[in-house]
């Protein structure tokens, strides 16, 4: 395996931390790599399992109480908005708590799969241990000796048909002696084992509590309130049986063996009422097995390998440093962060692994199911939630839920321009399934069209405020979830990665609703122009005038604008494009547009985050919400906003969480700040080990991002900074897109290159570099564009033809020149 597509360890995982991720955007496991069982030979293989379906409740969640009539909705609005006026903010901030639902749904862990292995006959301690995980071909390796003999256990998921795969193979002339059981924390309601094959079919719960609410578990006798679900598996093996334990399987005298085990829920789409029960889930998923048997592992693994390189492939990124020669990653980390200059100036063959990990575990927790999948279902996949597939707690921190006022969005910031918009779609069926349910959420509570979604989400698109009418505003209350989601549905158009009828079908109603709503959620303020109350910016607060405390709610926060003209502008475009531009809304939010405030530096030159600019009450809070317009926005910066965004950065600090110091590496190279991004790799890197207070991040021994605790989205915002320090694309000159290479390099990575990487408006960039400067690139179009290629100050116009790479050279002063070998392309040098 190389280096930096691999995770090596010598010794099982001695918790969940340490266990090794395996997923095909429904099926999730996590693989421990064998423990001691007491008073038994050999060792006990512990795979964690889930199913990306199989969260608490239904949709009925959303329909439990309170319910708002019209009238007492606008009145606690209307009391909200002249509390505001009147400058009586500590006010309003407990009126909104008035306007709380209750909570959405909980991501659940699903079953465990263990399986004890030993030597027939020997009693014999495990020796020569290695586990390892092959990120080009998500694979699971554990090989050991026991006796003297070879043991090696393989696993994968496959995606079609949807099963995880364990193959157990042995040199021991006697062979092993292998029992199988199914588990599970959620309430089991019968055990069948039979003819090689064991079943647990399973009732989830009704509603799981945030933990910050109790954490209460609740399960119904009524079966229209929660998903049903089983847990299968069925073996082929070359021993005797043996009598089980526990409804499970065993075996003796087995020298090769190959274990199916699949999931299935009565999920039947997202947003949709779950149909079915748990004895036709359990039979679901013994066709599953059946099929899989009837391909055979040496065909599923053949399948599996090409369906993962089609997406692992599609990018690369080598850079010019020798080969790790370590056999525990865990360790390798804690190396790299015993240098004084930092884990990269030590190892930067770690950024290269992150990159590569951080793409892998998007493949394994997003991907739309393959025809034929889930028989009987509705099965779109089901997006990366908090903590991508994988989950082991029942009450999992922050429900382990879509967090949609920054998380579950940061989870697809790499797909676009890593190769990955496949794994999008999962996301785009979401947004699709909320316009139902947040339409509703829209007339309830602000009497508006279009759709409406809030600070949490789960797969039956819960849309509304939660909090239980007595949690801060300043996480509850955020009605504009659904303004932001709408970008990746632009994104996905602007990186051309959309099919025929994309923008007709998925992102113009998207879009035209998100801005519908916030035509009619604007208020004209005296002066004539537009802005919202009450108004919040996520998870942040101020300091009230007269330094009495803090609150959350006021007017117009910088994040609710610069959305709000971000989905005017896309509206407008979109329904140019599409021949529309007479659309009521479109043309409305044309008219809104020049009314909405524009972002301006405040108080000590920093981006204000609300129009008033109250004094910040937590200096270095980790949000930095007011500054999406740099990123993921693309407004253009004029040097007064570029200048009030990096004193925005300056001002909050480097010391953060894990997915915001993947958010600040973002906005630091978009300002083309690459010593910034320096600083920010040096805490991204730290080991979790080491303690430290606060909201610290860090990576942990299976290199899973912390918060702490563990969340997805900074693996996965950190394969969007790697991106963005080497490609940029949003910027237009005279209307022409402009591609930038290299423009925030940080020296830690001083020579490689990159294959393979997406720009707009729908362009493959290969590129490499050395000593810190490029060497060459070359540009694939889809289809003929016009842009402007840039490196450091030096631009080269160009005119790109479908089907034909352009190959670029570099002089010795730097500019750029297109090779003749590309004489059909027209290129014409330029100066800054």
């Amino acid at each position: 395996m190389r280096t930096e597509h691999s995770l090596t360890y010598d010794s099982p995982a001695a918790d969940w931390l340490a266990a090794l991720p395996l997923g095909n955007g429904r099926l999730g496991a996590m693989v421990f790599g064998g423990a001691p069982v007491p008073r038994e030979p050999g060792l006990e293989h512990r795979f964690q399992l889930n199913d990306g379906s199989a969260w608490s409740g239904s949709p009925h969640s959303q329909d439990l109480g309170p319910a708002f009539s019209r009238e007492s909705a606008d009145a606690i609005l209307a009391a909200a908005r002249g509390q505001i006026s009147a400058g009586n903010f500590g006010a309003a901030h407990e009126t909104m708590k008035q306007l709380q639902h209750r909570n959405s749904q909980a991501y659940l862990p699903f079953a465990d799969f263990f399986l004890a292995v030993a030597v027939t006959g020997d009693s014999g301690a495990p020796a020569g241990y290695s586990r390892s995980l092959d990120l080009a071909r998500a694979v699971n390796s554990t090989r050991y000796q026991q006796a003297g003999h070879n043991i090696r256990i393989e696993a994968f998921a496959a995606h079609h048909p949807s099963v995880l795969v364990v193959t157990v193979e042995s040199g021991a002339p006697q062979g092993l002696d292998l029992a199988l059981r199914l588990d599970s924390p959620l309430r089991i309601l019968r055990r069948t084992a039979a003819a090689g094959t064991a079943a647990m079919e399973l009732k989830l719960p009704s509603g799981v509590a945030p933990s910050h609410d109790g954490g209460a578990v609740d399960y119904s006798d009524d079966d229209s309130l929660s998903l049903q679900g089983a847990a299968v598996m069925s073996w082929e093996h070359d021993g005797t049986d043996a009598a089980a334990d526990d409804g499970g399987l065993a075996a003796t005298g087995v020298h090769r063996a190959t274990v199916f085990i699949t999931t299935e829920t009565t999920f039947h789409g997202l947003g949709r009422q779950p149909q079915g029960t748990a004895a036709g889930a359990a039979d679901a998923a013994r066709a599953l097995l059946a099929s899989a048997a009837a391909t055979g592992p040496a065909g599923l693994l053949e399948r599996h390998e090409a369906s993962h390189a089609a997406l692992y492939d599609s990018c690369s990124l080598t850079l010019d440093v020798p080969p790790w020669q370590g056999t525990n990653t865990a360790e390798r980390l804690l190396a790299a962060n015993r240098n004084p200059a930092g884990p990269l100036a030590a190892d930067p063959g770690l950024a290269a692994l992150l990159f590569n990990y951080g793409r892998y575990l998007l493949i394994c927790s997003s991907r739309a199911g393959h025809p034929g999948s889930r028989p009987g279902t509705a099965w779109q996949g089901t997006p990366a939630n908090l903590q991508g597939i994988w989950n082991a707690e029942l009450t999992a921190p922050w429900s382990s839920n879509f967090t949609t006022n920054i998380n579950l969005q940061m989870n697809y910031w790499a797909a676009e321009p890593t190769g990955l918009a496949a794994c999008a779609e999962p996301l785009f069926a979401l947004i699709e399934a909320l316009q139902v349910t947040g339409a509703r959420t829209a007339r309830e509570y602000y009497g508006a069209d279009g759709w409406a979604v809030h600070h949490n989400s789960d797969i039956w698109g819960y849309s509304k405020p939660v909090g239980h009418g007595r949690h801060s505003p300043e996480w509850s209350y955020w009605p504009m979830a659904g303004l932001w989601l709408v970008r990746h549905l632009w994104e996905h158009l602007q990186f051309g990665a959309a099919g025929p009828g994309f923008a007709r079908d998925a992102a113009w109603p998207a879009v035209r609703g998100a801005a519908a709503f916030a035509l009619d959620l604007l208020l004209e303020n005296p002066d004539g122009t537009l802005g919202t109350s009450p108004s919040t910016s996520p998870e942040n607060s101020f300091t009230l005038p007269g330094g009495g405390g803090r609150a959350a709610v006021a007017e117009s926060s910088t994040l609710d604008l610069t959305l709000i003209r971000d989905t005017f502008l896309m509206v407008d475009a979109l329904a140019a494009g599409l021949g529309w531009p007479d659309d009521a809304v479109a043309a409305a939010a044309r008219r809104a547009l020049p009314r909405l405030p524009n972002p301006a530096p405040g108080r000590n030159g920093r981006l204000r985050e609300w129009l008033a600019d109250p004094e910040e009450w937590e200096q270095d809070h980790r949000h930095v919400s007011h500054l999406y317009l740099a990123y993921p926005g693309d407004t253009p910066l004029a040097p007064e906003l570029e200048a009030a965004v990096k004193a925005s950065l300056d001002g909050r600090g480097d010391e953060s969480t894990g997915w915001s110091l993947a958010w600040k590496i973002l906005l630091r190279a978009r300002l083309r700040q690459p010593e910034k991004v320096s600083d920010l790799f040096r805490l991204y890197f730290r080991d979790m080990a080491a303690e430290r207070s606060g909201h610290s991040g860090g990576l942990y021994p299976n290199l899973f991002g912390a918060h702490p605790p563990f969340q997805i989205d900074g693996n996965f915002g950190f394969v969007a900074g790697v991106a963005e320090c080497l490609v940029q694309s949003h910027r237009t000159a005279a209307g022409v897109q402009e591609i930038e290479l290299l423009p925030a390099l940080p020296a830690e990575l001083p020579a490689g290159k990159a294959n393979r990487l997406r720009a707009r408006p729908g362009v493959e960039v290969d590129l490499e570099w050395r000593d810190g400067r490029l060497a060459g690139a070359t540009l694939a179009a889809q289809r003929e564009a016009t842009v402007q290629l840039r490196s450091g100050d030096k631009i080269l116009a160009l005119r790109l033809l479908p089907g034909e790479p352009a190959a670029i050279t570099v002089g010795a002063g730097g500019g750029l020149a297109l090779n003749m070998a590309s004489s059909r392309h027209d290129a014409a040098p330029q100066t800054t």
